[in-house]
């Protein structure tokens, strides 16, 4: 395969992963949260990021995320409004700590996966505080934590779920091998059945 096309088949699974990533924060407000606190999420968004994490590296993972808090502001919440920058300081925060914490080599997704959602939860509360100057926000951050340990283990799992089911179409960096194959499968099962 060309540089040029090996270029392009990368670009085309990073737009592929920010799509879905965008996709599944708007998915995110149609499911009910247990706990009724402000900041309070699953974080469905956050499988892509490790997903990008695991097969591409640092700087897409970082990139994408970026242009993913962009543009679900620029759709949803609106540019400079309270809502981006407490996405963007949480985002922040886990990205630069996900990214150190990724070159030790010992640790699990599972460890990446709840200190990513930890740190979001500190920036974002953080942020609060510098936004709305009351210390008092503080008070959410106890919460936060524990949210965040039990969604970082549910994202963890779904993420390995998804990068065992797609590792092997992701090392051929090649999108038209992958809707090929799942096009031959289809039709394949089809004879079968008749």
């Amino acid at each position: 395969m060309s540089k040029n096309r090996k270029r392009l088949h990368t670009i085309s699974l990073l737009g592929l992963f920010l799509a879905l990533a965008i996709l599944l924060n708007y998915v995110e407000n149609f499911i009910p949260v247990l706990i009724p606190v402000p900041g309070v999420r699953l974080g469905l968004a956050n499988t892509m990021g490790l997903i990008l994490l695991f097969f591409f590296g640092k700087a897409e993972y970082g990139l994408i995320g970026f242009f993913r808090v962009l543009i679900v502001s620029l759709l949803f919440s609106g540019l400079f409004s309270a809502g981006f920058f407490l996405s963007l300081s949480g985002w922040f925060l886990s990205c630069i700590g996900c990214i150190l914490l990724s070159y030790c080599k010992k640790l699990s997704i599972y460890s990446l996966s709840v200190a990513s959602a930890i740190l979001h939860g500190i920036g974002q509360i953080l942020c609060a505080c510098i936004l709305y100057s009351s210390i008092y926000m503080l008070t959410y951050l106890p919460i936060l934590l524990i949210s965040g340990l039990i969604t970082g283990i549910v994202i963890a799992k779904l993420s390995s779920l998804i990068i065992i089911r797609i590792a092997p179409y992701i090392k051929k960096e090649n999108l038209y091998f992958f809707f090929q194959t799942h096009k031959s499968t289809k039709k394949n099962n089809r004879n079968y059945e008749e």
